[in-house]
């Protein structure tokens, strides 16, 4: 399971930093959001960074947030699976 979400993590980090580049799109708008309310609350509270760092909290928050909703979803989908299957017998 460690693999499997440090994989997700790397490919997930891949698509939020294409999604940075392509901010122009809505689906590379919604991959990068986590990181950017992030960031926006940062500038808010005036603790933003700036330069690489502005870009990697985005790329890091993002993967982040991706990747515990994929790995969360799988979790679900296979408690369902598990349930239905035991009711089943």
């Amino acid at each position: 399971m460690a693999g499997l979400a440090l994989t997700l993590l790397a490919l997930t980090g891949i698509a939020a930093a294409v999604a940075l580049t392509h901010m122009n799109t809505i689906p590379a708008y919604i991959a990068i959001a986590p990181g950017y309310l992030v960031q926006a609350w940062l500038f808010e509270t005036h603790h933003a960074l700036g330069g690489f760092g502005y870009q990697a909290t985005m790329v890091g928050v993002s993967a982040l947030v991706w990747t515990l909703f994929i790995l969360g979803m799988t979790a679900a989908l296979r408690f369902m699976v598990r349930l239905i299957r035991r009711l089943g017998t």
